[in-house]
C-alpha cells in the first residue's frame, strides 16, 4: 500500500533502486505471531525436526516480509516512472507502505501505481504454484511446506489488496474511478473511504458467521485487520474533508508577508527595518524575516525565540543568519500552488513552513501549518 507517514521507528535495512527500506519495530510483533501460529503446525507435521520447526516458521515470517517488500517496490518503481518522488518503504505490523513526495497525480497514474503492488504478489504466487506443480511429489518436506505457505500468502496479499476500499490498493482504484468521473479527488477519496469502512464491518460479520471467534489468535488477527482498515479509511475520510476545503486556495492567498535579508545582515538592521515597516498605524501581519543562503541553497525564517536571546549590545554584530531556522531549498512553493498540494508538501516533508515564490523566484510570503489551519477553521 502507498501513502504517507511519519518518520519510521526501527531499522534501515537497505537501499534498493535508490529507495530506502526500513523495518519498523512493529514488524517483530507479526514475526512472533507467525512463529506462534505456524510453529506448532509444522511441529505436528515434522516432529523429527523438533525446535527447527520454529526456525522454519520464522523463515515464513521472513518470506512474508520479502513478499511485502516486492509489493512495495512495485509501487515505488512504477510511481517513480510516473514522475512521483519516492520517499521510502517501511515494513510494518500490518504489511508495509511506500511514501511519496508531493505530486499532482492523475486518476490514471493513481490506479496504475496502486494496482502494480497486488499484481506483483499474484505473479509471485503464480510462479510458486508452477514450481509446486512441476516438482516431484517426493520433495514434500519442511521446505515444501514453507513454499506452500508463501504461495498462499502471496495469493492472499494480491487478492486481498484489490478489495475496493481504502486504505487497500483496490480502494485507490475506486478513488481514481470516482475522481475520473467527477473531476474531484476529494470525492473519490470520500467514496473509497466509506467503502473501506464497509469492508471492515463485513470482515467482522464474516468472522461471526464463520465461528472464527472460537480461536483467540485467529480472532485477534482478524480484529487487527478490520481495525486497520477502518482506522485507515477514517483517516482518509478526514484527509479528504480537509483537502476539499483547502483545494480552492492558493499559496499566495494563504501566505503571511515576508521581508528578505541576506544571511549576513546585522540583526540590529533587521530590527530597524521591521520596526519602520510596522509603525505609523500598520495593522497587518508582522512580516516574517526570511533569508536564502546562496552557498548551501538553504532557506530560513527568523526564529523569534533565538533572536530574543541576543542582547542589545551585540545585535549590531550578530548576523541574522545565526538566529534563523533553516530548511532545505525544497521548502518553497510557487505562488499559484494549490492549497491541497501545499498541505501535502508541508506534511510529507515535515517542513514547519515554506517560502512562497513568485515566477521570478522572489519571496512573496511564508506559509506555516497554522496558516492553513486558520483557513480551514475560519479562525
Amino acid at each position: 500500500m502507498s501513502g504517507t507517514t511519519a518518520a519510521p521507528r526501527g531499522l534501515r535495512l537497505a537501499r534498493i533502486g535508490g529507495v530506502d527500506v526500513h523495518l519498523d519495530r512493529s514488524w517483530f510483533v507479526i514475526a512472533v505471531l507467525t512463529v506462534a501460529l505456524y510453529g506448532p503446525v509444522l511441529w505436528r507435521l515434522y516432529p523429527e525436526l523438533g525446535w527447527l520447526n520454529l526456525v522454519v516458521a520464522f523463515g515464513f515470517a521472513l518470506g512474508l516480509a520479502f513478499s511485502v517488500l516486492v509489493h512495495e517496490l512495485a509501487h515505488a518503481l512504477v510511481g517513480r516512472a510516473a514522475g512521483w518522488p519516492v520517499g521510502r518503504i517501511v515494513l510494518t505490523l500490518m504489511g508495509g507502505h511506500t511514501t511519496f513526495g508531493a505530486v499532482r497525480a492523475s486518476p490514471g497514474s493513481t490506479a496504475v501505481v496502486s494496482l502494480v503492488g497486488p499484481i506483483a504478489n499474484i505473479i509471485l504466487a503464480g510462479i510458486g504454484t508452477a514450481l509446486m506443480l512441476l516438482a516431484p511429489a517426493q520433495n514434500a518436506g519442511p521446505g515444501w511446506a514453507l513454499l506452500q505457505l508463501l504461495v498462499l500468502a502471496n495469493w492472499i496479499l494480491g487478492l486481498f489488496n484489490v478489495l475496493p476500499g481504502l486504505p487497500l490498493d483496490g480502494g485507490r482504484v475506486v478513488e481514481a474511478l470516482i475522481w475520473r468521473l467527477t473531476g474531484s479527488e476529494s470525492k473519490g477519496t470520500t467514496v473509497a473511504a466509506w467503502c473501506g469502512r464497509g469492508l471492515a464491518v463485513l470482515i467482522l460479520v464474516w468472522v461471526l458467521f464463520q465461528g472464527l471467534w472460537r480461536s483467540p489468535i485467529t480472532l485477534l488477527i482478524m480484529f487487527m485487520i478490520a481495525a486497520f482498515i477502518f482506522t485507515g479509511a477514517t483517516q482518509a475520510l478526514k484527509q479528504a474533508r480537509v483537502l476539499g476545503r483547502v483545494r480552492p486556495l492558493r499559496a499566495s492567498t494563504i501566505a503571511r508577508p515576508a521581508l528578505e535579508f541576506s544571511p549576513d545582515t546585522a540583526l540590529s538592521l533587521v530590527d530597524a527595518s521591521v520596526l519602520a515597516l510596522t509603525s505609523q498605524g500598520y495593522s497587518g501581519w508582522t512580516p516574517d524575516v526570511v533569508a536564502r543562503d546562496a552557498a548551501s541553497g538553504r532557506v530560513g525564517v527568523l526564529s523569534p525565540q533565538r533572536a530574543a536571546t541576543v542582547s542589545d549590545d551585540v545585535r549590531a554584530s550578530t548576523p541574522v543568519g545565526d538566529v534563523m531556522e533553516w530548511s532545505p531549498a525544497t521548502a518553497t512553493a510557487p505562488a499559484d500552488e494549490r492549497g491541497d498540494d501545499l498541505l501535502r508538501h508541508l506534511e510529507i516533508n515535515g517542513f514547519p513552513w515554506v517560502l512562497v515564490l513568485d515566477p521570478d523566484r522572489a519571496v512573496v510570503g511564508v506559509v506555516h501549518h497554522r496558516d492553513i489551519a486558520r483557513h480551514i477553521t475560519g479562525r
